[in-house]
């Protein structure tokens, strides 16, 4: 029995030649994935090749910083009573709405139906890029209301051109569709009769005039009300309230805004001197006096806490296990709002009464003020690190580019229709989500078998410099299709397992993670699955090709030697 084998691409054959060409022939092959060309045949995100390894060529691991992956920007307009999807990676300039729309706004969306309280300002992006919005005017009923918008919608949905009433859109607006909530029927929740199907969730709440809102590590969503002070956490996605202990609260204070850490504890803000750590593992709820006013909040790479005074023009610094405030910082600016925190650790913080942002180091020092427009209220980092605020005296969005100048920059201002009024305090790119509450990244392949196969055994980490540290995770997962678009359902295994799958396609995932605060890294140095076919009895057309080619230049090689 002839074996024959070749590697290309990172994927090695083994084709049995004896009786190759009958039916019921079996070949076999695997691929591997160690160099970092290898890896770079995948989709990467959030994960980085830097350092590289003392030994061998290639892997993946976790970057000191991580950042949103997806290149939107959720942003909620109050004054139309919606939120607007702005594209991130827009070119540099100054547009207004017309040149603006359905280019850099990809879409605006009502955040409660016709008739219910709208009044959005608080948006915080889950693990999907959709978004959660809290309506600070819903208090009827003695219940709140949120929303949840796909940034994926298919069908019916905005176009985000500006006054476009091709689908019927709403005037003044960037296609906003109509949720007419015929008879009442959207009252007490439900989208049933919402045009765009982005409208995924309308959920009434416990607590009312929602200020805070925060997605989990689980993808859940926790909501606070300002009025009423209540806290509840919802399901992400069913909008069921989770009816377990430490999964609702009410200390009296809080439900301004709010912001999950590492540790999956809540932080939550209530516009008075008190702050609110709740840890739902303990069911623990603490008030924290800060001595001046809790405002908006950002979680630095130390896993730090940062809170905005909104009347004092500082920024406190608090040890998020210990409570202790362990810095109080001027910022030389009036009314602070919103604060974010970029990849080099520095805190940027909207000064809406100075008419701009301040950039200021971890050790509190001021590096710079950048004046974005009247009265700017959130920011909020996206995928290429760089700065946005919402300006809601002037109804635009300002980017601010950090590298440019001596502190930064704005490169791009957006205008976003009159009686817009941007007001947000809340994760609106989903860079505190995926970098601080639930820092991970991951990597995908899809390997194509030919023809429908058996995926036999999956491998990984059998290089030295593969680790997965304590507290850390590296989460191995696959999936089959035979036309990539019918999948199976993703599917954990460990290294050496068998995957007992059959289909001509394998998608692998790998998710590596670690808790929030801390540079801790899994590292993935190596993969390898094997496959075998075809379980039908039919050869691979390619490989039989292949072989066929190898088997006349045998011949031809031996022929040569006996001549």
């Amino acid at each position: 029995r002839i074996l024959a084998g070749f590697r290309r691409g990172g994927v090695f054959l083994a084709l049995g030649a004896a009786g190759l060409l009958a039916s019921g022939a079996v070949w076999a092959g695997s691929f591997t994935f160690t160099t970092d060309a290898d890896w770079n045949t995948g989709v990467i995100t959030n994960l980085t090749g830097d350092p590289p390894p003392a030994t061998g060529d290639g892997h993946l691991r976790l970057p000191s910083a991580i950042l949103t992956p997806f290149n939107h920007i959720w942003v909620a307009l109050s004054g139309r009573g919606t939120v607007a999807r702005l594209d991130t990676n827009a070119a540099p300039g100054t547009y207004t709405a017309a040149q603006a729309g359905g280019a850099i706004v990809l879409g605006e969306y009502y955040s409660a139906p016709n008739g219910r309280g709208r009044d959005p300002s608080r948006t915080t992006v889950d693990a999907n890029g959709d978004v959660w919005v809290g309506n600070r005017a819903e208090t009827s009923g003695g219940l709140g209301s949120v929303a949840k918008i796909s940034a994926n919608a298919t069908g019916t949905t905005s176009s985000g051109v500006w006054n476009d009433a091709s689908n019927g859109g709403a005037s003044g607006t960037f296609n906003a569709l109509p949720w007419t909530n015929a008879g009442g029927a959207d009252n007490n929740g439900g989208v049933s009769t919402a045009v765009d199907s982005a409208q995924m969730l309308y959920v009434r709440t416990t607590g009312t005039a929602v200020r805070a809102v925060a997605v989990d590590a689980n993808n859940n969503v926790w909501v606070g009300g300002f009025n009423n002070k209540q806290h509840q956490l919802y399901d992400g996605d069913t909008g069921a309230a989770i009816a377990s202990p430490g999964n609702s609260f009410n200390s009296g204070q809080g439900g301004y805004g709010a912001v999950v850490d590492g540790n999956g504890v809540l932080w939550s803000a209530s516009l008075s001197n008190v702050l609110v750590k709740h840890d739902p593992a303990t069911n623990v709820t603490t008030n924290i006096n800060l001595g001046r006013t809790s405002y908006g909040m950002g979680i630095d790479n130390n896993g730090k806490l940062w809170v905005s005074n909104w009347t004092a023009n500082t920024v406190q610094r608090i040890n998020p296990i210990t409570n202790a405030i362990e810095g109080t910082f001027s910022t030389g600016r009036s009314s602070l709002r919103g604060v974010a925190v970029t990849p080099d650790n520095d805190i940027w913080i909207a000064a809406s009464g100075s008419g701009g942002v301040v950039r200021m180091g971890n050790d509190g020092s001021v590096k710079g003020f950048i004046a974005t427009g009247n009265t700017p209220t959130g920011v909020a980092v996206d995928a290429n690190g760089k700065v946005w605020v919402t300006n809601f005296g002037a109804s635009t969005v300002s980017r601010i580019d950090p590298a440019s100048g001596t502190f930064g920059a704005v490169d791009l201002t957006v205008d976003l229709g009159p009686g817009a009024t941007p007001y947000n305090y809340s994760d609106m790119t989903g860079t505190v989500l995926l970098g601080q509450t639930t820092p991970s990244g991951t990597w995908r392949r899809v390997m194509d078998g030919g023809v429908g196969v058996t995926w036999d055994n999956i491998f990984w980490n059998e290089e030295p410099e593969g680790a997965i540290p304590d507290l850390t995770d590296l989460l191995i997962e696959a999936r089959v299709s035979d036309d990539l678009l019918d999948w199976s359902m993703y599917v954990a295994y460990d290294s050496g397992d068998l995957l007992d799958l059959m289909g001509r396609y394998l998608e692998v995932r790998a998710t590596l993670s670690r808790p929030g605060g801390t540079d801790l890294t899994p590292v993935l140095s190596d993969l390898r699955v094997t496959f075998s076919g075809p379980p039908n009895g039919v050869s691979e057309p390619a490989t039989l090709a292949l072989l066929g080619m190898g088997l006349i230049g045998l011949g031809w090689l031996r022929r040569r030697q006996q001549g």
